[in-house]
C-alpha cells in the first residue's frame, strides 16, 4: 500500500497527556476519557517525554494516573490500524509504544501506576514498565495479546516474567485473560491497594522515598536505540510485512 492511502494516525492528541495537580502532588494525566484512555502514537511519544520532564524538574516518585475513573484502554483503534497499513508505518508505531515503554523503565526516579477501573493491552504495558503499581478501588485486568494475534514486546515480556514468574507470564500472553484485583495482587500485578486516591496519598506521605528498580532490560553498555529495537522486534511480528493486523 503506498503511503499516499495509508491510514495516519489519529489527530494530534498530544496535549491528552499532561501534568496535573492530584492529591498525590503533580501526576502524569493521560486524559481522554470519551476513549477509556486510549493512547494514540502521539500521546506514547507524549507520555514517556511528560514523565521524564516531571522528573527533571521535582523529586520524588513519577505518578501516572488516567481521567475518567480509568487508567488506560490500550493502544487506539486508529494507531493500530495505521501500524497495519504498512511495514514502515508498523515500525513507526511499534518504535513509538517501546521507546515509551523503555523510558518509563529506565528513568532513575520510581515510577508508579496509579490504577483506577482497569487496564487493558497496551495500558498494561504501561502498567508493567512502571516500578511499581498501586490498585485504586477493584480494577481489573485485561490481557488481551494472543486473542488478537499479538506478540508482547520484549520489554513487557520480561518485566512480566520479572513480576509473575515465566509459567504465569507465559499464561497471560496468549489467549485472552482478566484478572481481578483479587487474583492481581498475589500474583504480584499489584503491589498495594487502597480505597481512594485520597488514602493512597496519606500513605505515600509517609513512606521512604525509592529509586527506580534495580534489575535493567537493557544490556551493559546498551544505548536506547539498540534497547528499543531489541525489544520491538518480537511485536513487530503482528504487522506487516508478517502478515495484517485484523
Amino acid at each position: 500500500m503506498s503511503s499516499n492511502t495509508s491510514p495516519r494516525p489519529s489527530p494530534s492528541t498530544q496535549d491528552c497527556v499532561r501534568v496535573v495537580d492530584s492529591p498525590l502532588g503533580p501526576a502524569v494525566l493521560l486524559d481522554r476519557p470519551e476513549r477509556r484512555n486510549a493512547l494514540t502514537l502521539d500521546m506514547w511519544r507524549a507520555l514517556g517525554a511528560r514523565v521524564v520532564e516531571l522528573a527533571a524538574e521535582r523529586p520524588g516518585p513519577v505518578y501516572l494516573i488516567g481521567a475518567g475513573g480509568y487508567f488506560c484502554s490500550g493502544a487506539d483503534l486508529g494507531a493500530l490500524a495505521f501500524a497495519g497499513s504498512g511495514e514502515e508505518p508498523a515500525r513507526e508505531f511499534v518504535e513509538g509504544v517501546v521507546t515509551c515503554l523503555m523510558q518509563l523503565h529506565l528513568l532513575e526516579r520510581e515510577v508508579v501506576a496509579v490504577v483506577e477501573g482497569g487496564a487493558a493491552g497496551g495500558g498494561v504495558e504501561v502498567m508493567a514498565a512502571c516500578d511499581r503499581r498501586v490498585a485504586i478501588g477493584a480494577p481489573r485486568l485485561v490481557f488481551p495479546f494472543g486473542h488478537h494475534g499479538m506478540e508482547l514486546d520484549g520489554l513487557t515480556r520480561w518485566r512480566l516474567t520479572e513480576l509473575v514468574g515465566e509459567a504465569d507470564a507465559e499464561r497471560l500472553a496468549e489467549g485472552r485473560h482478566v484478572v481481578a484485583v483479587e487474583e492481581a495482587l498475589p500474583l504480584g500485578l499489584f503491589d498495594q491497594q487502597h480505597a481512594t486516591l485520597a488514602d493512597l496519598a496519606l500513605a505515600e506521605a509517609a513512606r521512604s522515598r525509592s529509586s527506580g528498580s534495580g534489575r535493567l532490560f537493557t544490556r551493559p553498555g546498551e544505548e536506547l536505540a539498540a534497547a528499543v529495537a531489541r525489544a520491538s522486534a518480537p511485536m513487530l511480528q503482528a504487522f506487516p510485512p508478517h502478515r495484517a493486523f485484523s
